[in-house]
């Protein structure tokens, strides 16, 4: 009879980052049993964005320097830090503005932008489940003995949350970044896995970004450093820590049918603090039901979390801009099992996303799994398909999201107080 697969996931909460990560590594196994003598290392932290460390949008830098701390007690011959910033962000300014380029510089350690990397190896990926066959993947990587993935928690307009599987998205190119987006977010972001295979994940949870991030977030201290070699029991336990619904995570099951991990409590083994110990409900806008907007006819039957995501920050979006109520005659469809009402002019009926693309003769359909976030509310407000092609990011989309975002930054401070409570900004910086 064959041993059942099982998990390990550690969770560590002392007074400084560093007696946490180095406690982590301890209950993985101890960092000399992981890491061999004269190997090569690259850490893959959440840099994905031009965000100042105090947002929580990427990985803490004290927490990527606890980690150079720990990884050079097994004396490896190197350790470079590497990202691929998300698609419109240069990868060294987000370096510099998250405070991980003052780290790497201080530790001696080199920074490295995927995106500018010329030696790209082209792997077929085994088993694939979206139509990325291939990925380009830099050779560096490949050839690495170990790639530890050290991600930040956070909440994602595009994949609800965000950790230790989404991170690795970061490891390949703008090309392929797109590709993602045009197709199967969830599925495509498995097939880089397949191509890349990190072998130890660290959770920077310390403090986390709820709320709208990753552009609007609303930092949540939780104080907490996680690791595992398995990203998907990580991904598991790190929302059960938060209060994530996973449930209501579309990518767990098809994760593990996938055989990157294991998505079932019962064969995950806990160690270190209790996860009842440490649990801090985190505010995570993205999921919990289309009842928030009973004035529009929203029809979801076979939607994903991704597009319950994006449907809700857009519907949110309106409603901060003043815009909800007069636009409220639409009928939003997201999900390919749903019925169009027959009695409705096109421009009323907005389908979004690439499962109501069987629907595209019938209102104005937004493409993309999931389409460009702010896809949605711009279609509504212009009465017409705001995908992004051509001119209209710089003529119409970014121009109106920069006259929108003082009015939605508010809004979403307000939203903020009514979960967290009306002193939340007050206490959470104590």
């Amino acid at each position: 009879m064959s041993k059942e697969k099982r998990a390990l996931v550690a969770i560590a909460k002392e007074p400084e980052i560093q007696a946490s990560v180095t406690k982590v590594f301890d209950l993985m196994g101890g960092v000399t049993n992981m890491i061999e003598k004269g190997s090569t290392v690259v850490l893959k932290p959440n840099a994905g964005h031009a965000a100042p460390a105090e947002s929580a949008v990427c990985t803490n830098p004290e927490t990527l320097r606890a980690v150079i701390h720990e990884v050079r007690k097994a004396q490896p011959r190197s350790i470079v830090v590497a990202e691929s910033a998300a698609v419109g962000c240069d990868t060294m300014e987000c370096y510099q503005l998250s405070g991980i380029a003052k780290v790497c510089e201080e530790e001696n350690v080199e920074m490295i932008d995927i995106k500018k990397d010329k030696d790209l190896v082209n792997v077929a990926v085994r088993g694939y489940k979206s139509n990325i066959k291939h990925a380009k993947i830099p050779r560096f990587l490949l050839e690495a003995d170990h790639i530890i993935n050290l991600p930040i928690l956070k909440a994602h307009a595009s994949m609800v949350f965000s950790c230790a599987l989404k991170n690795i998205k970061g490891t390949v190119q703008d090309a392929v970044h797109v590709t993602m987006h045009q197709q199967n977010l969830t599925m495509a972001m498995m097939d880089v896995w397949y191509a890349v295979r990190p072998d130890i994940n660290i959770v920077d949870a310390i403090n986390v970004a709820s709320g709208f991030s990753p552009h609007t977030p609303t930092p949540l201290h939780v104080g907490v450093i996680m690791g595992s070699y398995d990203p998907v029991a990580l991904d598991m336990i790190a929302c059960d820590v938060v209060g994530i619904d996973t449930d209501k995570v579309s990518y767990f099951e098809a994760a593990e049918e996938a055989e990157l991990g294991i998505c079932d409590r019962a064969r995950i083994d806990v160690v270190g603090e209790k996860v009842e110990d440490v649990y801090k409900k985190m505010w995570i806008p993205y999921i919990g039901g289309m009842d928030k907007w009973p004035e529009y006819d929203i029809r979801c039957q076979g939607a994903c979390s991704s597009c319950q995501a994006m449907l809700a920050l857009n519907m949110e979006t309106l409603k901060a801009i003043g815009a909800y109520d007069e636009n409220s005659d639409k009928t939003i469809v997201i999900g390919g099992r749903n019925t169009i009402p027959e009695d409705k002019p096109k421009d009323k009926i907005i389908l979004h996303g690439n499962c109501t693309r069987k629907f595209a003769d019938k209102g104005l359909w937004i493409p993309g799994c999931p389409p460009g976030e702010v896809a949605l509310y711009m279609t509504i407000l212009e009465g017409k398909v705001m995908d992004g092609e051509g001119d209209m990011v710089e003529k119409i989309i970014r121009p109106r999201m920069e006259h929108d975002h003082p009015a939605w930054e508010a809004y979403v401070r307000e939203q903020a107080k009514k979960f967290y409570g009306d002193d939340f900004f007050e206490k959470n910086n104590e």
